[in-house]
């Protein structure tokens, strides 16, 4: 009886780890700011922004969360409107 040998191949990389800076924030808090929320129309971006609106509330007194989707994939629409009305934006993407 002959053995047969199985290799196993991994195909993932080793983990790469790279120090960054942070961008420099405008903001010391974000009490009392109004924060946008951009879907980008991708499955489970609305979940995720809903759970991190969740989080903000939690966490920050007094914040106006203002949630907007992009429905395409260049650009939206709603873009100005969340620079006019939003201190701080976050872009979600998902799948």
């Amino acid at each position: 009886m002959a053995s047969e040998l199985i290799e196993v191949v991994n195909p993932t990389a080793a983990g790469v780890f790279k120090r960054g800076k942070l961008a420099a924030r405008s903001h010391g808090s974000l009490n009392r700011r109004r924060i946008g929320l951009l879907d980008n129309n991708k499955p489970n971006a609305d979940k995720f922004l809903g759970y991190v609106g969740d989080l903000l509330k939690q966490r920050y007194d007094d914040v106006e969360l203002i949630p907007k989707r992009k429905m395409t994939r260049i650009g939206a629409d709603c873009l100005q409107e969340l620079i006019d009305r939003c201190d701080v934006v976050i872009n979600a993407f998902a799948d």
